[in-house]
């Protein structure tokens, strides 16, 4: 098991390496936490106003702007931060990029945990082939949209990693019994995953906690309690840290991210965040067959699975009702991404024993191929320009772009190869030359593509010289 784990760490390690991102995006999910580590290390205050990440996530407080994200993964970066200066790597001397890029890495590898624990659950089915173990575990990183928001400073891969994480620990309670310690644990990740994802770690503190409190112990009561100090703490944690910022000990996103409940079509957008334009089971449609494990009698008597498939289905319908951005400038529905691993676990677990038939075998194969291309895709940039719902106006340009993958995908073909075919494919028949010219404008400038900016520009000269007849080399 050592050698396995070290393999594990230098294998996450290179691809780390390999994939982490050296620029941030100009998407407020990104720099709103940037700009609060690189103010803190920088300048020695929570507060943004002078720090040079421009935000739109932020909310004013005393006079001065303030991030407005969930405080425990900016202050996970701020210490990261703190290391990386004691070896002279800093953000205002010339070193911005290279910050950022080991930034990505330290949650590149603390995301890819999520696949060793995916590993350990598995390695309780003793009748798995050991190669079907592995292979699962590294899809459900590489098959999921784990894969495309690893490679940036995020919240919802790691909370991937800390919800496998609960569900070992509630498989061994299962198996050799609820302590009062294993209690408090499940507390304190159910708490961390809270600080991570209020919505997540909110279904799920209620789930885990009625999971205790019906556990076959004896110490139901004990057991609750000590988990409910373990679930207190970890929201002390995050209340100490609001105070320690900006002096408040209610989150600032309760003030900027309000739930939406009128003017939407509840229908079409519960269709387009699982099935449609940004459709969770579209990117991953591996995940579907989540439905035949559900159909399971044999799961069905696992309880962690029963609370872990209800949690997800809670999660699923508050998000229905309570957004309307689709997520806002990201690639997929990514408040959904922390179920993926749970989802593809128990679906591994149904395949994996009993054998499954062979039709239903070859097609979950070609589902999990179509997962790890959309995946590599989102690589290229998940936080990129589209269309945010309610938030986007009637005649914006993100109208236009509302599938990530092929706005990805785009923007990649025309990087390659700007004349192939299947680039003017996209320009011709997909988007329309003129709309695809200004969102390649839009989204170049969001990923600070100062070089692809010039390509475009001068490409847009081109056309306009050539429209009004110009010779291709007069003077200006």
């Amino acid at each position: 098991m050592k050698l396995r784990f070290l393999i594990f760490l230098i294998v996450s390690t290179v691809f780390a390496f390999l994939l982490a991102k050296h620029d941030v995006t100009h998407v407020g999910i990104e720099t709103s936490r940037y700009s609060t580590v690189e103010s803190v290390l920088e300048r020695g205050t929570f507060a943004i106003d002078d720090s040079f990440f421009t935000t739109p996530d932020k909310c004013e407080r005393n006079g001065h702007f303030y991030g407005d994200k969930p405080p425990l993964l900016t202050f996970c970066a701020i210490a990261w931060g703190r290391v990386l200066k004691c070896f002279g790597v800093r953000y205002l001397e010339g070193d911005y990029c290279r910050t950022v890029y080991l930034t990505g890495v330290l949650t590149f590898i603390l995301s890819c945990f999520t696949g060793w624990f995916f590993y350990l659950g598995l390695m309780r089915r003793p009748r798995m082939p050991e190669n079907y173990r592995i292979a699962m575990s590294v899809l459900s990183v590489v098959s999921t949209l784990v894969l495309s928001y690893a490679v940036t400073l995020n919240n919802h891969t790691v909370c991937a990693a800390v919800l496998m994480g609960l569900i070992l620990l509630l498989e061994r309670c299962e198996e050799t019994g609820l302590t009062r310690l294993r209690a408090f644990l499940a507390g304190v990740l159910t708490g961390l995953i809270l600080n991570l994802e209020f919505v997540t770690g909110g279904v799920l503190g209620i789930a885990v906690f009625i999971f205790v409190l019906t556990s076959v112990s004896p110490r139901r009561i004990e057991n609750a309690l000590m988990y409910a100090v373990g679930a207190g703490l970890m929201i002390l944690l995050e209340a100490g840290m609001n105070m320690l910022s900006y002096g408040s000990p209610l989150p600032l996103y309760l003030f900027t991210h309000k739930p939406s409940f009128a003017e939407k079509n509840y229908l079409t957008y519960a269709f387009n965040i699982l099935f449609g334009f940004e459709g969770f089971f579209l990117y991953m449609p591996a995940l579907l067959f989540a439905g035949f494990a559900c159909g399971s009698e044999r799961m069905r008597h696992d309880r962690v699975f029963v609370y872990m498939m209800a949690s997800t289905v809670a999660a699923i319908i508050l998000y229905i009702v309570g957004t309307s951005d689709f997520g806002g400038w990201c690639y997929g529905y990514r408040f959904l991404i922390p179920f993926a691993p749970v989802l593809l676990y128990y679906i591994a677990i149904w395949f994996g024993r009993p054998r499954p038939r062979l039709k239903r075998w070859h097609l979950f194969r070609l589902a999990l191929i179509w997962g790890v291309v959309f995946s590599i895709v989102g690589v290229m940039n998940p936080w990129n320009a589209g269309y945010e719902g309610s938030s986007t106006p009637k005649n914006a340009l993100p109208n236009h772009f509302k599938n990530g993958f092929l706005a990805n995908a785009f923007v990649f073909c025309w990087q390659v190869s700007p004349n192939s075919a299947l680039t003017q494919f996209f320009m011709d028949r997909v988007y329309g030359r003129e709309y695809a010219m200004l969102y390649l404008l839009m989204e170049l400038n969001n990923r600070n593509d100062h070089a692809g900016l010039q390509r475009v520009m001068e490409q847009l000269r081109g056309d306009i010289e050539e429209a009004a007849g110009m010779p291709e080399n007069a003077p200006e």
